[in-house]
């Protein structure tokens, strides 16, 4: 069977395409920044959980839970903006592994709660403490190992194919190659930025502690992730690659400029500037989300191009998402002012 007779049609949308993609990589920009945070900041807490450094572990774990929250939340916007653009890919992909894929409910509420426990109970629970937080954790691992998957079997509707022989929706695509190392390649990041979460917390608090962790942290999961952005490059089918090595011009400058902005945030972590590789990790993690968005466009060009998605001109429900939008950050600056002064006089 040809798969791409399996590809569904585009449903029309309100507005002009571009106003999506870039809401959708704004977005999931914003959320992988505060899923970094989570992940990155458990793993620094669980290899600090005694000695010395238990300081550290203490007060990251009063900080995850509300990190996982913020990171659920956020998460929302982008999974949206994927449907109304890419539905038509996204939707056969979920089908193929629904199964692993309803399950991410689970094991987000239960990381959730693995979080909390490990918060409110961090005096009393002694050696369940690091126990409690790897349960936290592989449960996140798990969540994120499915996203990979699903957001690469929607790039490959020949992957749709399994669902014909096996259609318990138990199918995965362990077989891409590029799965393994964009999938490594989030993780070694969330390292980098759990470290700088760690660094901000320090510098806020003027615990130096926690800052020259952090800062140690961002450093070298910088240097290390490095090595998985290169073998992700590599892991791309060799036309792809290309075009990030000349072939298209905006994604060969929104590729080289982030591994340029990975060298400078090496230099700010070795020198301890916090704030400036806070800027600079922002930034590149933004300009990799646009390359992630490059590299989706580029698997999807044989059978489909954004541009050709019917519009039924609405502007209204744009308007009334800005605003909704600015009103909700309003009230979660506020929101989380008020946590953080209560937080200091805990």
């Amino acid at each position: 069977m040809n798969p791409a007779l399996l590809i569904p049609a585009p449903s029309p949308i309100p507005i002009h395409w571009a106003w999506i993609d870039t809401l959708l990589v704004l977005t999931f920009t914003v959320h992988i920044l505060f899923m970094n945070t989570v992940f990155g900041g458990g793993i620094i807490a669980l290899m600090n959980a005694s000695g010395k450094n238990e300081p550290v572990a203490r007060d990251l774990s009063r900080l995850l839970p509300s990190q996982l929250a913020l990171t659920i939340n956020f998460g929302v916007a982008p999974l949206l903006f994927l449907q109304s653009n890419y539905g038509h890919f996204d939707y056969p992909g979920s089908v193929v592994m629904g199964g692993w894929w309803l399950a991410v409910i689970a094991t987000v509420l239960a990381a959730y709660y693995g979080l909390y426990v490990y918060d409110f109970k961090y005096a009393s629970m002694r050696a369940g403490k690091p126990l409690m937080l790897t349960f936290a954790l592989l449960m996140l691992f798990y969540t994120a190992f499915m996203f990979s998957n699903n957001m690469t079997i929607m790039l490959r509707p020949e992957a749709w194919l399994q669902y014909f022989t096996d259609n318990n929706g138990l199918g995965l695509n362990l077989a891409d190659p590029t799965l393994y190392p964009r999938f490594l390649h989030f993780m070694v990041g969330a390292l980098a930025v759990g470290g700088l979460f760690l660094a901000l917390v320090g510098h806020r608090r003027g615990k130096q502690q926690l800052t020259d962790t952090g800062m140690r942290w961002l450093t070298r999961a910088t240097i290390v992730n490095l090595g998985f952005g290169l073998w992700f490059l590599l892991s791309l089918p060799q036309k792809i690659m290309l075009q990030f090595m000349g072939g298209h011009w905006l994604a060969t400058a929104t590729l080289m400029t982030g591994i340029a902005l990975g060298g400078v945030a090496i230099w700010a972590g070795s020198r301890k500037a916090v704030i400036p590789a806070t800027a600079v990790i922002v930034l590149t993690v933004l300009l990799m989300a646009v390359s992630r968005h490059f590299v989706r466009m580029f698997f999807l060009a044989p059978h489909f191009s954004v541009r050709d998605i019917p519009q039924l001109p609405e502007y209204s429900p744009l308007l009334m998402f800005l605003l909704s939008l600015a009103v909700v950050l309003g009230i979660s600056v506020w929101m989380i002012v008020i946590f953080r002064k209560a937080e200091g006089r805990a």
